[in-house]
């Protein structure tokens, strides 16, 4: 398991389900809004929040391994 698949783990299921769909699964935008039965700017908030909680993860498990 790589680090970024371990952060991935770390994030809420909505977002990491939004997440995995958009970036792993190449659904767009609206397909995830339709997918999921909210307005395209929900799903574009929602990968804002779920690539920023991402980022705060993977940074801290990289800090970690240093030590």
């Amino acid at each position: 398991v790589t680090q970024l698949e371990e952060a991935i783990r770390t994030l809420p299921s909505d977002l990491r389900e939004v997440l995995v769909l958009r970036e792993l699964e190449g659904l767009s935008y609206q397909e995830l809004a339709d997918l999921m039965g909210v307005p395209v700017e929900t799903v574009t908030v929602m990968l804002s929040r779920s690539r920023q909680t991402l980022g705060r993860a993977l940074t801290e498990l990289l800090v970690a391994a240093e030590v």
